[in-house]
């Protein structure tokens, strides 16, 4: 049963940077299923709740402001990434609003069964909330290669940002179901598919 939804199932997806976790989504939601990308919910808050805007100003300086006085989610990025105890540091000051706001959307939902799409399901208490959680592995050559011609940016950028999320080996450990991501978009679709009717079993 939910850990916080009686009447629903919460089912995390989560994968480092450019695991393919956005694309067993998206096949997902063709399938009818509800889809939440918490973490496109998360970049949405800091533009309109001015709580967590004023928080996050405190915390790194004015610098991290766009012309209009609005957080700039790239110069952002710059700073969380620079070291790791400004990592630790978003994350304690973001994800508590984030999980509180995601509650309240989920709440409003009629879907038994919601998935939750985050990068950071097992680096916050987000887990805690989840009913079963969903792993997409790659291997670190293919992550690169997608991030390098999804975004252009360059694979020490990269390499940087993958070093501050949790060890692949210890996501896997905690989540429930791994989807490998390392071969053709149909063959994806099949993996996913398969998750799908194993998932209805335990429905």
């Amino acid at each position: 049963m939910g850990r916080k939804f009686k009447d629903k199932i919460l089912v995390g997806v989560t994968g480092g940077i450019g695991s393919g976790k956005s694309e067993v989504c998206r096949i997902l939601a063709k399938r009818g299923y509800r889809v939440i990308f918490a973490d496109l919910m998360a970049k949405e808050l800091y533009k309109k709740n001015k709580t967590l805007a004023a928080k996050v100003v405190k915390a790194f300086g004015k610098g991290i402001l766009n012309y209009q006085g609005v957080i700039s989610l790239t110069k952002l990025r710059e700073v969380v990434f620079a070291n790791k105890r400004n990592f630790n540091k978003i994350n304690e000051i973001v994800h508590p609003i984030v999980i509180k706001s995601l509650m309240e959307h989920i709440k409003k939902l009629k879907q038994r069964v919601i998935f939750i799409e985050s990068a950071l399901v097992f680096d916050t208490s987000f887990h805690k909330y989840l009913d079963y959680n969903i792993m997409v592995y790659s291997n670190k050559k293919n992550r690169l290669q997608r991030i390098m011609m999804r975004d252009g940016a360059n694979r020490k950028e990269i390499e940087r940002i993958m070093k501050f999320q949790l060890d692949e080996k210890i996501k896997i450990e905690k989540s429930d179901f791994v989807i490998v991501n390392n071969k053709s978009l149909e063959e994806l679709t099949e993996e996913v598919e398969f998750f799908s009717r194993i998932l209805n079993a335990l429905k």
